[in-house]
């Protein structure tokens, strides 16, 4: 356990008087999701730690270092986890990444994410002032929501120091049941036990078998087993972390990765020949070689956006990098609040320049503040 608030905040001092950008490191788990980072490295790895746990009152607080599984840890000798159920990454992934690339497990649409969880923050920003965002109880939001706008942000607006969470009882009892089913069945089935209020924590379809986990109390999940039928998995765990972790067999296919977040409704994409259904039909992973303007067409067909994730192969070089756009293009205003953002978080580009987004990047907006006060947080 250590902190390295002040050396952080000189790092970021210097970087400002040198006008060199900032590639903000953690685990170094999650380099495929997002444009290539740029920038001289600043490593969190070593800022890690608890500082505050509460088991009655569901919050813990712990530094942007600290490892996911230590988190985890903590908190089942309370019987208790994270909400969102984020991917540990064989042990590597870090609170702070974790948090900035908002990536949540199969239990997101039916317990909420890891951003729902953010209760408050600290951050570096970019003038090395150091910067308090929320608190570490349930109601400490007012106005604008600063410390869950970190949430997803891939960096773009400062360091994550540290962060308060609410947390959640683990259920009594869980069960994964396998179903030999084809796509679009197994899309019809998921949305009819959704909308039916089965108490699902997990539903997700690949290579012709659905998968429903269910969860809560011992009887209550017996009940609903003998309802559903099929087979249950023996190794459950397993299979749900091999999806978070991006180890399944599935995510070793040749091509670009896609992830369509859309209405959960929708039908099958027939066009594509590798698919994997999670979170009950709301997300729909593809791999295709197909341009990501078409990707963007497709999911605003169905009512959502699309994000592109590198392969493995982009990442080892075997395979030529495409460093264009990761995510859904932006309406103009929602472009404009980002980089007004931006000018308020970080005005000289210093953190991961062009990781969210390419104009998001090196250049520079001539220290334009657009109306955003610099202090809107309290500086400690």
């Amino acid at each position: 356990m250590a902190d390295m608030s002040a050396s952080l905040c000189e790092q970021v001092r210097d970087a400002k008087a040198d006008n060199t950008p900032l590639n903000i490191i953690g685990g170094n788990t999650k380099a495929f999701i997002g444009r290539e980072a740029i920038g001289s490295p600043v490593s969190l790895s070593g800022h890690s730690g608890v500082t505050a746990y509460h088991p009655s009152e569901l919050v813990i607080t712990a530094r942007a270092g600290t490892r996911i599984t230590e988190l985890q840890s903590i908190l089942a000798e309370n019987n208790q986890m994270l909400v969102g159920e984020p991917p540990a990454f064989e042990g590597k992934a870090t609170l702070g990444g974790t948090v900035a690339c908002n990536v949540s497990g199969a239990s997101r649409p039916f317990y909420g994410s890891l951003r729902d969880a953010i209760l408050g923050v600290t951050l570096i920003n970019g003038f090395g002032e150091h910067l308090r965002f929320g608190g570490q109880v349930m109601k400490n939001v007012a106005g604008y929501d600063l410390s869950r706008l970190q949430a997803g942000a891939m960096g773009a607006f400062g360091i994550l120091t540290d962060i308060s969470l609410r947390v959640m009882p683990k259920p009594e009892a869980t069960e994964t049941l396998m179903l030999e089913m084809d796509t679009q069945q197994a899309i019809t089935v998921m949305r009819k036990w959704v909308i039916s209020g089965y108490p699902l924590s997990g539903a997700a379809w690949v290579d012709g078998n659905l998968y429903i986990r269910l969860a809560g109390s011992a009887p209550n999940v017996a009940v609903y087993s003998n309802n559903i039928g099929g087979e249950k998995l023996s190794h459950q765990s397993l299979f749900w972390r091999s999806i978070r972790n991006f180890r399944h067999p599935f995510f070793s296919h040749d091509g670009h990765l896609y992830r369509l977040s859309i209405d959960a409704s929708a039908p099958h994409i027939t066009q594509f020949e590798h698919t994997l259904v999670d979170w009950a039909g709301n997300v729909r992973w593809v791999f295709t070689d197909e341009p990501h303007e078409s990707l963007t067409q497709i999911a605003k067909q169905h009512g959502g956006h699309v994000a592109r994730y590198r392969s493995k192969a982009e990442l080892s070089g075997s395979r030529r990098n495409d460093n264009s756009e990761c995510f859904n293009a932006l309406s103009p205003p929602i472009q404009h609040l980002h980089q007004s953002l931006k000018a308020a978080f970080d005005p000289q580009h210093l953190f991961n320049p062009g990781r969210l987004y390419s104009w998001l990047g090196v250049e520079r907006l001539a220290g334009e503040r657009l109306g955003v006060d610099r202090q809107g947080g309290e500086s400690q």
